[in-house]
């Protein structure tokens, strides 16, 4: 059996169930600088799941969800700003919490915890890769982010992002809890979306979930994401959230990650391009 599914950019990904349906996870595109892909660009969206409501995680949900009349999974919190800032039928939003089942036609999505990985660390490590150097212990987080950006590849965009994200401060969107997923579908393929970093105390949840792909965060360093690949069982990983400097950057984590993957397990990590399709071939347990 096999599954189908496409990059859009940071944690986002476009996928085909066996149903023809389509879900679309964390969808970022429009105001994303680093992705090729727009929101026009995507084939359906009869699902929307959101693994927190961080703008660049969501910051494209209202036009998908109007233009498609998607169903949206997402935490309690952040569930209805969503429908007030966006205009979103608030009966088509399935709020959930981490331990939840929901169960479609098509899938079944079971909810995981997880939780948000240090901004403040990301920030400190995207600086240092982008000027060689380690930012000074005083600097402030607001120039860190602001020099980040200056150095960060930029292409132009359809509406400046800060009014999107001023509609959505001003909605109340914030991360609410953040969620990991398990999409199992009709024929039995378990999709996980891990969107945590490898903190030690997941690691049993990692281990019981027994994904055929791992979609998982290369947020930390690529040992350490590289550890809880192998120990997934995962046929076949996944990078997200790999691209905040840029594509070029991003290439080199998936393969550096490879690279420690590879003294762990033959399991293979595919290095996505943005928007190619990609159709990956499993083996499926009756299970």
């Amino acid at each position: 059996m096999s599954i189908k599914f496409r990059w859009l950019g940071n944690a986002g990904f476009e996928v085909i169930l066996p149903s023809s349906k389509v879900l679309v996870i964390d969808p970022y595109m429009d105001d994303n600088p680093n992705t090729t892909v727009e929101s026009q660009d995507i084939t359906g969206a009869d699902y929307i799941a959101l693994t927190h409501g961080h703008f660049d995680h969501c910051s494209d949900v209202g036009k998908l969800a109007l233009k498609f009349n998607s169903r949206i999974i997402c935490s309690y919190q952040i569930a209805e700003p969503l429908a007030e800032c966006f205009g979103l039928d608030p009966n088509r939003i399935i709020r959930v919490s981490a331990g939840d089942t929901v169960d479609f036609d098509d899938f079944r999505i079971e909810v995981l915890r997880s939780i948000h990985a240090s901004t403040a660390g990301m920030l400190k490590s995207t600086y240092k890769r982008l000027t060689g150097n380690a930012p000074a212990p005083d600097m402030p987080f607001n120039e860190i982010s602001k020099a980040i950006s200056e150095l960060s590849p930029r292409r132009e965009t359809a509406a400046p992002a800060d009014d999107i994200r001023s509609r959505m401060n001003a909605a109340g969107i914030v991360g609410g809890e953040q969620l990991s997923f398990i999409f199992r579908t009709s024929d039995n393929i378990r999709c996980y979306v891990y969107s945590a970093n490898p903190e030690d105390y997941l690691w049993k949840q990692i281990m019981e979930a027994k994904p055929n792909i791992f979609f998982v965060q290369l947020t930390a360093k690529p040992e350490d994401v590289a550890e809880i690949a192998a120990l997934s069982g995962a046929e076949v990983i996944v990078p997200t959230h790999h691209d905040m400097r840029g594509a070029e950057a991003g290439h080199k984590t998936v393969a550096e990650t490879a690279k420690c993957l590879a003294e762990l397990s033959p399991v293979k990590l595919i290095d996505t391009e943005y928007g190619k399709w990609y159709e990956v071939g499993l083996k499926i347990s009756s299970d």
